[in-house]
């Protein structure tokens, strides 16, 4: 074989870790925007916030799903590891968990962007609490607490 030859498992390899690089841009993203949005004393100063959501939604999206579908077809092409081994299965399961716990920080703060963007009485003071507030803070922590520990168990490979 050839020093240049590029089988099969190593473009999917190459692929699950570009997916997995994704993911981890658009929680430093996120990770960002929380901060900073914890720090906004006005509506206007959360505008831009609200603006630089939506890059992230989709490289976390995306990054979520290939890395999954990419790890499934890794563990099933390779002759090292199995899709039913313990490492394996935890990935999976800290996938489900950061998807889960994911999916509910977004849902946090679309719904504080939808009250920013409504406007109304009261919609500033409301906003800028909702940002302060640990509920989303904790959330988004939680997730990328899940998702350090799923790139752990891919890095180390507990019982591998």
């Amino acid at each position: 074989m050839s020093f240049f030859a590029v089988g099969f498992y190593d473009w999917m390899l190459a692929l699950h870790l570009l997916a997995a690089f994704s993911l981890a841009a658009g929680f430093v993203l996120f990770s960002v925007l929380v901060v900073v949005g914890r720090r906004a004393q006005t509506l206007e100063q959360t505008q831009p916030l609200f603006r630089l959501g939506p890059i992230g939604g989709p490289l976390v999206g995306a990054g979520m799903v290939l890395v999954l579908i990419l790890g499934i077809v890794l563990a099933i092409d390779s002759d090292d590891y199995q899709l039913w081994d313990l490492w394996v299965l935890a990935a999976i399961a800290l996938w489900l968990l950061a998807g889960f716990t994911g999916q509910r920080t977004g849902v946090y703060y679309m719904e504080t962007q939808k009250l920013a963007e409504g406007g109304g009485p009261g919609a500033e003071a409301e906003v800028i609490a909702r940002l302060r507030a640990p509920t989303g803070a904790r959330l988004h922590y939680v997730t990328v607490a899940l998702i350090v520990l799923l790139l752990l168990d891919m890095i180390f490979k507990p019982g591998a």
